[in-house]
């Protein structure tokens, strides 16, 4: 065994473990930033909404059902590499997920062109800063993993993850409230009787 590259006895990490090395990754949940993950959660519940929005549209054309579909998929999509990313403790496929919030962006920025009376602007707008924090997140990680890991606090970790659930359910929630489907849910405080819709 090389005597540079094996880890020392006093190498001792914070969970009991030998310390991270260069060629050892950052144990879940401590490598990356959780703010990415929960920005595409944010960003995926608006891209659904205004996907159905316009699907579901009275009146739309073809070419708003299509750029409603390709909503819907990208917000599952996000959902879903947002729940991935968060399980795994790091980034995950980051290249792709700067891809998915381009395309994310572009067709809310379709949707809004192609029907501009129902499409909220304030929806695709949050949607939007939603992706791109996404897209920002994952440059990010791009750009570390050409450098050497460090260790974040466990604290500090828990700590972004509810500042960022906090600033995304801000934005997210008005956002949802605005979108077509938003405006068709039952407001709140009331209650629905059985068998009405």
């Amino acid at each position: 065994m090389d005597t540079l590259t094996a880890p020392r006895a006093t190498d001792v990490g914070g969970l009991g473990g030998l310390a991270d090395t260069p060629s050892r990754p950052a144990p879940a949940g401590r490598g990356a930033p959780s703010w990415p993950a929960i920005s595409a959660w944010g960003g995926g519940l608006v891209q659904l909404a205004l996907g159905a929005g316009a699907i579901m549209t009275e009146g739309g054309g073809p070419a708003i059902r299509v750029v409603g579909i390709l909503l819907v998929l990208i917000g599952a999509g996000a959902l879903g590499w947002g729940a991935a990313s968060l399980a795994r403790g790091r980034i995950v496929v980051p290249r792709l997920s700067i891809a998915g919030s381009l395309a994310g962006i572009i067709a809310a920025t379709a949707a809004m062109v192609l029907d501009p009376i129902r499409v909220s602007v304030f929806a695709v707008a949050a949607g939007i800063a939603l992706l791109i924090a996404v897209a920002l997140g994952s440059a990010l990680t791009l750009r570390r993993q050409a450098r050497p890991a460090k260790r974040d606090a466990g604290a500090r970790h828990l700590v972004g993850l509810i500042v960022a659930a906090v600033l995304v359910a801000g934005v997210a929630t008005p956002a949802l409230a605005a979108t077509e489907a938003g405006r068709h849910a039952v407001p709140h405080g009331e209650m629905v009787e059985p068998g009405h819709h």
